[in-house]
């Protein structure tokens, strides 16, 4: 039970996060907030002594990674929208 609870819940994070990312440029920082969050969360975990960063580098790397790519991918499909927008607004 608990990790079908876990996997909606990273599931419902990964759509939060998809959806935010692809805000127009005027909000970028809406998909900022998952990235921020995951930083502060492992932040968090370091200062605890939780995680070992020699130890579990590759594990804190990957999801750290794939979530920056998102997050800048997906500002780079709303500024490709809002110029579409802008140009069939001249013609």
């Amino acid at each position: 039970m608990k990790a079908a609870i876990s996997l909606v819940i990273g599931l419902v994070v990964i759509a939060f996060h998809y959806w935010a990312c692809r805000r127009p440029p005027k909000y970028w920082y809406v998909g900022g907030i998952i990235p921020f969050a995951w930083i502060i969360f492992l932040a968090v975990l370091f200062f605890n002594g939780t995680i070992n960063l020699t130890e579990d580098w590759k594990t804190i790397l990957f999801p750290t990674v794939i979530v920056f790519l998102m997050w800048a991918e997906g500002h780079e499909v709303a500024k490709k929208k809002e110029i579409a927008k802008m140009k069939a607004k001249d013609i």
